[in-house]
């Protein structure tokens, strides 16, 4: 058995919960729907570069199917594909199982901690925005994550 957080499966696999918390990027709210696993928060890596999206700190992302691999660009636009900052009604817990596909940034493999969930990968927010290198802070009295474009990801 592999365990990771509160509920482990046989398979490697983990129960995800939906996040609670409110997102601002650059002081301005934005929803997602994202999940909190073993106390950290995983965001569809698409949903964070569509919000990114016209910043310094955006990202292009190309998938290739035949070699199960992501292409993540540094400042380069993101192109849409559709359904990227969709919120449920209302999320419930899923299963979340460790992602399988290798992960490229800027041509250099890197390694993530990330998940696939209902078929989308989800990336824990503090490695994304370690590599591509935007402040990340979290507030426990108001229950809100702050993304900043503007600074630089400290641990």
């Amino acid at each position: 058995m592999h365990v990771i957080g509160k509920l482990a499966y046989t398979d490697g696999s983990i129960s995800a919960a939906p996040t609670t918390s409110k997102v601002l990027i650059d002081g301005r709210p934005v929803s997602f729907e994202a999940y909190n696993i073993s106390g950290y928060n995983y965001f569809k890596l698409r949903d964070l570069a569509m919000a990114l999206n016209g910043t310094n700190k955006q990202f292009e992302i190309g998938y290739d199917g035949k070699t199960n691999t992501i292409n993540i660009t540094t400042n380069k636009a993101y192109t849409p594909v559709g359904g990227e900052l969709a919120v449920s009604a209302k999320p419930t817990a899923k299963t979340a199982r460790p992602t399988t596909s290798k992960v490229f940034v800027n041509g250099k493999e890197v390694k993530f901690t990330a998940y696939n969930i209902g078929g989308n990968n989800y990336f824990k927010l503090r490695d994304v925005a370690k590599v591509i290198d935007f402040g990340v802070a979290y507030d426990g009295k108001t229950n809100t994550i702050s993304i900043d474009t503007s600074a630089t990801y400290t641990e």
